[in-house]
């Protein structure tokens, strides 16, 4: 254990700290250099370095290093290999975790079909209020539902496909379907996306891509969505894993043309092992939106807190996120004249057995709240969603 310990210290520092040799064995000397023709972006020639050394010494550790330089030299099969005889020996969850996250790029880079779904309860799928007598203009307002408001079960799922389509692999094209079925035809939503990726760079990771999603509901259409996205993601010295992600897209809504808007969201999340078992993340986030109507103009921001625990002695991650959001109109609703503003809260909690397999498949518990207090009493509303989600593991 304490040997896996470093391996997984090891894949969420800066190698930089590798980089100078020291009093050590000529093994580790060795070691340092692959580390260092890493830094320098020369990974063919630190995959030679570490695939000798594990030859010579048979560390897991120098393997998974030899992995990694396979990947990064866009040896996808060699890669797979190697992630995959890593993962047979059973390494602690976050070194699972971590292999997990190359062998998904990996696949996704090699063209692979995929699917996964999930069961929900949702106590509130409408996002209906639960006081629905109000004042307003300083006159009574009862607010009558003319349709079913009961808590509701449903199907979530998704059907994606991905390839590579150069050489390199650095263009990724993928196609999903998904969707929600209640059994209620008016509730059920059905869409499908597309996504065109570019690759700039691999560690940091640079990423350049323009998706499109359309989505119905009830057999009528809910929205068209085309956006761009441009994604950064470094680690440092210090252990602190950095993402940052900008999106810039245009959203129609066929029935309700006067909410159509340029959305725009900037998300910014930081992440730290505090231990070899627990890792803490913080997300912040802003976005704005300029509607064809005024009053469905908005800009927001949201902060994010995430931990994550390994419990290894039952093969189990945890993980609890919490945030908080807020949403300001830029004018007043044109019908109840009052400017909204949403304050919302929620929370999440996590539970994924992550050596359990169903059918190649690992269920993921999820039980959340969420809470919305507005201005404007008709969207003021609670709701409880408890899914057990089932997707792909390796």
């Amino acid at each position: 254990m304490a040997a896996w310990a470093a391996v997984f210290a090891l894949l969420l520092v800066s190698r930089s700290a590798y980089s100078q040799p020291s009093a050590a064995t000529p093994p580790q000397i060795r070691f340092e250099q692959g580390l260092q023709l890493l830094l320098d972006h020369d990974y063919a020639a630190a995959a030679q370095v570490f695939e000798q050394l594990y030859a010579a010494t048979g560390s897991e550790r120098v393997r998974l290093e030899w992995a990694r330089a396979a990947y990064l030299s866009q040896d996808y099969d060699k890669a797979q290999a190697l992630f995959k005889d890593v993962l047979a020996t059973a390494p602690p969850l976050p070194v699972r975790e971590k292999i997990n996250v190359f062998l998904e790029d990996i696949s996704l880079a090699q063209g692979r079909v995929d699917y996964s779904f999930s069961l929900v309860r949702d106590s509130n799928p409408r996002a209906i209020p639960g006081v629905r007598t109000f004042n307003l203009f300083g006159l009574p307002f009862e607010y009558k539902p003319q349709f079913d408001t009961s808590p509701k079960w449903g199907i979530n799922y998704r059907l994606l496909a991905s390839k590579g389509i150069d050489p390199s692999r650095r263009w990724i094209a993928s196609a999903g379907l998904l969707g929600t079925h209640y059994g209620d035809p008016a509730m059920n939503k059905a869409g499908f996306d597309a996504h065109m990726a570019y690759r700039l760079g691999f560690e940091p990771r640079i990423e350049l891509k323009v998706s499109h999603e359309s989505m119905d509901t009830g057999g009528e259409p809910l929205h068209r969505y085309t956006w761009l996205t441009g994604l950064h993601v470094i680690e440092n010295q210090a252990g602190w894993r950095w993402s940052n992600e900008l999106r810039h897209g245009v959203i129609e809504y066929p029935i309700y043309e006067y909410q159509n808007s340029t959305l725009s969201n900037y998300r910014l999340v930081a992440e730290k092992a505090l231990a070899a078992f627990f890792i803490a993340g913080v997300e912040l986030g802003w976005d704005t939106g300029r509607a064809k109507e005024q009053a469905y103009s908005y800009s927001g921001n949201s902060i994010g807190l995430t931990g994550t625990y390994y419990a290894s002695s039952i093969g189990t991650k945890f993980q609890m996120k919490g945030s908080s959001s807020t949403r300001q109109h830029a004018a007043p609703d044109p019908f109840f004249e009052i400017r909204r503003k949403d304050r919302r809260r929620n929370i999440t909690l996590n539970i994924e057995p992550s050596t359990l397999r169903i059918g190649g498949l690992t269920p993921v518990l999820e039980l959340g709240y969420e809470k919305n207090n507005s201005t404007l009493p008709l969207s003021n509303y609670n709701r409880v969603i408890v899914s057990m989600s089932f997707k792909r593991s390796y």
